[in-house]
């Protein structure tokens, strides 16, 4: 198979040394021109999207077959700093496979990987877990489920499905999630039992009973 990993080197290299022991023919690329590369002729079996901060257009989403590793759950990780939204509004958090679509993280699903409540508990009483931490461990996570996804990719026999129902009002960009990172000074230095705790505050807030006059 001919395939194109787009997404910065080091998070990439492993994939594309087991991809080419598998066999397959890999080219690395983390530039926009790529994409103007797939307009004037460049073609793949398969484009691997895996940290690749350019938005593939929807011509590109019609003419190529694009999956996207994604280091959070769908649908409510969708946009920046999915993982931070995540502990600060009390979602779910895991990892994804997903079809690329012409929305932003809203393709079919290839498969997924959710945090059990007693992991993250573990790992939110621990206060050497950062946000810098906890982001590291879910790339590896979703690097993981890619290796034990990709045989049924691989042979053709993996099934796609719809993500859950809702989610679209969970997407944030740039500017709502700097916004959050603002409130921690320490950014992903901050331990995330804090971004977990504000955003518990927060809600609390947000549904006190007002009372009259």
């Amino acid at each position: 198979m001919n395939i194109i990993i787009c997404g910065p080197k080091w998070r990439n290299d492993r994939i594309a040394i087991y991809l080419r022991q598998r066999g397959h023919t890999v080219m690395m690329d983390n530039e926009r021109q790529i994409l103007s590369d797939l307009d004037n002729g460049l073609t793949a079996d398969l484009i691997i999207s895996n940290g690749f901060a350019p938005i593939f257009k929807p011509h590109h989403v019609k003419k190529h077959n694009i999956i996207n590793i994604h280091p959070a759950s769908l649908p409510h990780g969708r946009g920046i700093y999915p993982n931070v939204w995540a502990l600060y509004n009390g979602t779910a958090i895991g990892v994804s496979i997903h079809q690329i679509d012409e929305g932003i993280d809203t393709g079919d699903m290839l498969a997924s990987d959710y945090m059990q409540h007693w992991e993250l508990e573990c790992r939110l009483n621990n206060p050497a877990e950062t946000l810098q931490t906890f982001y590291d461990h879910l790339l590896r996570r979703a690097e993981y489920l890619f290796y034990a996804t990709w045989p049924r990719i691989e042979d053709n026999t993996i099934v796609p499905y719809q993500q859950a129902p809702g989610g679209f009002q969970h997407y944030k960009n740039r500017e709502q999630s700097e916004k959050l990172m603002g409130l921690f000074a320490d950014r992903w230095a901050t331990p995330i039992k804090i971004v977990h705790l504000a955003g518990q505050m927060a809600r609390e807030i947000t549904n006190a009973p007002v009372y009259g006059d």
